[in-house]
């Protein structure tokens, strides 16, 4: 029982350890291992409730700094709010421990190295994609912060490098505990690694990155959340944003951002603001991204990012697509509206999806904050026709907590997936230009003021972007498929007389 139990608890606790802010990447390829091995001796039942528990602890601890901003809407509530998410995002260990279960029925063979790693990733593709999915905690973004896994990025995205993490656990579990099939299975999928993630980095380190051509800043104002909102302080901040525009256009910045809703107003209702924007931009000769509220009516409110040409002329706005559950909109809204605990939502309207802005030559594809963490959008915007990425961002919800190091280590990992440069944004940090291959060139740090500015160039070519990942699911699945599929099972001793379980 207390084996159990601390199989339940211990290695979610060192998986967590391999995100920000410890980036202890080592850990994610060995910290399922123990699970999967107690997860297959467990009736399917069982597997499935230390399942949910390991998930639990593992996405409460993963993403405690959610509570950071919660407290402002929901007060003492927090903590409850935070152990639901983390028991809603946790039936997906729950998911993988059942199927562990019936793959091993208590051995590991051969088929269990290869099945497992399979459940893990198509359980992790459910949970992470559509208007509901979290795709905080995905186990390939530990790929962002090590370099000899992050190429494979560029061939399937974030859930290739997941793959990859979740094979190295399952053929640990083999060589260790496994059967003579199984160890000999652990050893083919070690080597099989090697020669894929070999061959990825080989491949990407022979893309040629242009010399970047066109020079981009970002305004990082630096102004915290529970600032920013209040109306006495709006002068400031366009004050703020407006100097930080000037020093920046002075360095020869070509293209400037303002991070998500640096204006705490809607500019297209209101004249005079949008005419300020457009002399600004106008005056320093710069095409102006920059992110802001709309209110086209009374009951219609969406997160924006406006873009204004050096002729100082508004040219397009786009609508953030994908909103945050809970933060941005009410699921269930009618049911929900009126419980104390989700009371305080806001009521923000999606927009209809990807927007191109053609700036200064280069053909930007915005995303705001959450929509970063989506790969199959950034895929779909790089397909749109973007050949650079803008995100927006506001961060400053979440403090100094791992929360703002995760957000932005996504944006690595879009940068490979797609091989596009990009561009990130923060009110408060964290500011980033990062190049196709995921190399922070430029960087600009948590709860500080300044300008940010760097080149960028030309996107390169990333299979990801052409084939996306129905490749890999296939596979999975195929591979799952004959995990979960019924076979004899050879019986030692009295369990059968014919030699069959």
């Amino acid at each position: 029982m207390l084996l159990r139990l601390g199989l339940a608890i211990v290695p979610p606790l060192a998986l967590s350890m391999a995100y920000p802010k410890l980036d202890a990447s080592a850990l994610a390829l060995v910290s399922l291992a123990p699970l999967f091995w107690s997860w297959s001796k467990s009736s399917w039942k069982r597997a499935f409730l230390d399942g949910w528990l390991s998930g639990t602890i593992f996405f409460f601890v993963m993403c405690f700094w959610m509570t950071n901003s919660l407290g402002d809407y929901i007060g003492e509530w927090k903590l409850l709010a935070g152990v639901l998410l983390a028991a809603l995002e946790g039936l997906s260990f729950a998911g993988v421990g059942a199927l562990t279960s019936l793959i091993c029925q208590g051995e590991i063979g051969a088929t269990p190295v290869f099945a497992l790693p399979s459940a893990w990733l198509l359980v992790e593709s459910v949970r992470t994609r559509g208007a509901s999915g979290v795709p905080f905690g995905e186990l390939g973004l530990v790929g962002a912060h090590t370099q000899w896994l992050l190429p494979v990025a560029a061939f399937g995205g974030v859930y290739a490098m997941s793959a990859i993490i979740a094979l190295c656990n399952s053929a640990l579990l083999g060589i260790v505990a496994g059967s003579r099939n199984g160890r000999i299975a652990g050893v083919v999928a070690i080597a099989s690694i090697v020669v894929l993630v070999g061959a990825a980095d080989l491949s990407r380190a022979r893309v040629a990155v242009d010399p970047p051509s066109v020079r981009v800043a970002v305004a990082q104002g630096g102004i915290s959340q529970r600032e920013k909102w209040s109306p006495a302080v709006f002068e400031h901040t366009m004050a703020v944003y407006s100097d930080l525009t000037h020093r920046a256009a002075a360095q020869g910045a070509r293209v400037i951002v303002w991070p998500e809703t640096a204006i705490t107003s809607n500019p297209l209702q209101n004249p005079s603001l949008l005419a300020y924007l457009e002399r600004l931009a106008s005056a320093n000769d710069v095409w102006l991204i920059a992110g802001a509220i709309d209110r086209p009516q009374e009951d219609t409110l969406y997160n924006s990012v406006l873009e204004i040409s050096p002729s100082g002329a508004f040219v397009k706005k786009y609508d953030k697509h994908i909103l945050v559950p809970f933060a941005e909109y009410l699921p269930f809204e009618h049911a929900l509206r009126g419980v104390p605990l989700f009371g305080e939502a806001s009521h923000f309207s999606a927009g209809t999806g990807p927007a191109l802005f053609d700036a200064a030559g280069v053909r930007f594809g915005p995303l705001v904050c959450y929509e970063s963490a989506f790969a199959p959008y950034a895929r779909e915007i790089a397909n749109a026709g973007a050949g650079a990425l803008i995100v927006v961002t506001d961060d400053a919800w979440f403090g100094d907590t791992s929360g703002p190091y995760q957000h932005a280590e996504m944006s690595i990992v879009d940068a490979v997936e797609t091989g596009r440069w990009l561009v990130r944004g923060g009110d408060t940090g964290i500011s980033e230009i990062i190049d196709p291959k995921g190399r922070v060139v430029e960087s600009l740090g948590l709860d500080t003021s300044g300008v940010l500015a760097g080149e960028i160039g030309a996107p390169v070519d990333a299979p990801y972007v052409r084939w996306g990942i129905w490749w890999l699911l296939v596979i999975a699945g195929a591979t799952l498929a004959w995990g979960l599929y019924p076979r004899r099972r050879i019986a030692h001793g009295w369990r059968s007389r014919r030699g069959y379980a």
